[in-house]
């Protein structure tokens, strides 16, 4: 290739990836300075490649010359690139210590161990890509059950604790935090607890971890041995099947009737079940609550067992109807059940903070568990949440968004009722952030899901989160981080598209728990 050619190549990738986005001085520079290190590592900027000038960069990408400038300079100290007085810009023909360009993934062999992990976590890979949420995680679709009410959240206080969080006082703090998390934020969230849902704990007992799932994962390398069974919701969360099986447990899919998670198909299939993980008070994706009755049946079991049930407790301080049940915790004394929960849906996805509330004789064992394995929350943010709570911010905060969430869920079932065809039913929404659409079987939901997702509404097939049921068939909803009028059009593209399937079903299907709630229609 000529030289006037190369030159064309290096100018349309600068091209290419720095027209457009913010056009702020510092961001102007980290695009730049990005572009240059992509381009090295990727090998389209090969070493010895001449660069075009900071003038023509400036010129031809609508960026500022003294990004440009700054960005080489910063390129130049790194060693990637050597700037020669009256020559211009190259690439280095040493690149620093480290710093390797990739090759493509198909000119790599693979060795019989890594062949190995391959096929181990195939099946995994497979089921992970169906469930991200890739290119969309600051923007869901409208209905997307993930879509959480962030635009409710108080920023502006946020900011400020967070600040306060980052100052000179708290300088000490950018040290290692306790593994088991703070002292304050674990006696703000036991107090939160037994406010909520009449939690009696000790605030040793309450470990802060970055997520629920970090959380299962802490509780199976504690309690599980590789092999054992553990009962999950089916549906559910789809992850969590993959999560015990790469832990070594064996899921076992109990399905759900109108009183909750089965206990007797459980009984029945896994008796021997060292675990059980499910939400009680309002189950993803269908929104049925646990009776009494049931609770009653799986603390039973777990006691004659010596079993865990792994309570989840997530959204439960949204409740619309009558006064939430107080949990399996609560009921059980802490002995057989383990809590495990996150602000993550009443304040922002971001926040990556979780909880899990031990048996008060294990409390010792899990904080030291949690510390063998070098880990600890972001110690800024214990700062600012434990301010959140201990201020008053988050009652305020919860009390304003139960009368947005609930004005919202009257939307839906007002849309709903306009809308959608009468053999379609909607499930209970009576506490949470989601509902479920149940359609017959003679509507399959993926078709309706295709159609939809064309249009902007990303309600989610049930079909696709069950693992084993097979009689599920709708769609979920989250409708708490959608405004009315976003609802009322979200709803009106699904009833067209269930309209378009021309079905006319003899019967309406059965969603678990409708008649409790008073929603039929």
């Amino acid at each position: 290739m000529t030289e006037p050619a190369v030159g064309r190549q290096v100018s349309s990738i600068f091209i290419q990836s720095l027209q457009g986005g913010e056009h702020s001085a510092l961001a102007q520079r980290v695009r730049v300075y990005r572009t240059v290190l992509e381009g090295v590592r990727s090998g389209a900027l090969r070493p010895g490649t001449r660069l075009p000038s900071a003038r023509r960069l400036a010129a031809d990408c609508a960026v500022s010359r003294g990004a440009v400038d700054e960005a080489f300079d910063q390129l130049q100290g790194e060693g990637f690139i050597e700037r020669r007085v009256g020559d211009g810009s190259y690439v280095a023909q040493v690149l620093p210590a480290g710093f390797s360009i990739a090759v493509p993934v198909a000119e790599r062999p693979v060795s019989a161990s890594a062949r190995r992990v391959i096929e181990r976590f195939a099946p995994h890979l497979g089921q992970w890509s169906r469930l991200e949420v890739a290119t969309e995680l600051f923007s869901l679709p409208a209905l997307h059950p993930r879509n959480v009410p962030t635009q409710d959240f108080p920023l502006d206080t946020w900011r400020r604790l967070m600040n306060r969080a980052c100052s000179e006082t708290y300088r000490s703090h950018l040290n290692y935090g306790p593994s088991a998390g703070l002292p304050q934020l674990r006696e703000a969230i036991r107090r939160h607890l037994m406010l909520t849902r009449g939690v009696q704990c000790e605030a040793r007992q309450v470990l802060i971890l970055n997520s629920p799932m970090q959380a299962v994962e802490l509780i199976a390398r504690v309690l599980l041995e590789p092999g054992d069974k553990v009962w999950l919701e089916d549906p559910g969360h789809a992850s969590m099947p993959v999560l015990f099986e790469v832990l070594r447990a064996q899921a076992i899919g109990v399905p759900f009737d109108e009183h909750g998670l089965d206990v007797a198909h459980g009984r029945a299939v896994a008796p021997d079940a060292r675990a059980v993980y499910l939400h009680p008070l309002a189950q993803h994706p269908l929104g049925v609550r646990t009776s009494a009755r049931r609770g009653a049946e799986l603390l039973q079991w777990a006691a004659e067992q010596g079993s865990w049930i792994i309570e989840g407790n997530y959204n439960t301080e949204i409740v619309h109807d009558g006064v939430p049940p107080p949990a399996l915790h609560t009921q059980d004394g802490g002995e057989h059940v383990l809590l495990v929960g996150t602000f993550e849906g009443v304040l922002f996805p971001s926040l990556r903070l979780a909880y899990l509330v031990v048996p008060p004789h294990l409390a010792d064992i899990f904080t030291a568990m949690r510390g063998l394995l070098g880990e600890h929350a972001h110690v800024a943010t214990q700062i600012a949440l434990t301010a959140f709570i201990d201020e008053g911010h988050m009652s305020a905060h919860l009390r304003e968004l139960r009368l947005r969430c609930r004005e919202r869920r009257t939307a839906l079932l007002a849309a709903v009722q306009r809308h959608v065809p009468p053999w379609a039913q909607l499930g209970p929404t009576t506490e949470g952030m989601h509902a479920a659409l149940h359609f017959p079987r003679s509507v399959p939901d993926v078709e309706v899901f295709r159609s939809i997702r064309r249009q902007g509404v990303g309600a989610v097939p049930l079909s696709s989160i069950c693992w084993h049921a097979r009689d599920v068939n709708g769609l979920a909803l989250g409708y708490a981080g959608a405004d009315e009028a976003t609802i009322e059009r979200a709803i009106g593209v699904i009833g067209a598209a269930l309209r378009a399937t021309g079905a006319v079903p003899a019967r309406r299907p059965v969603a678990p728990a409708q008649s409790d709630i008073g929603e039929n229609r």
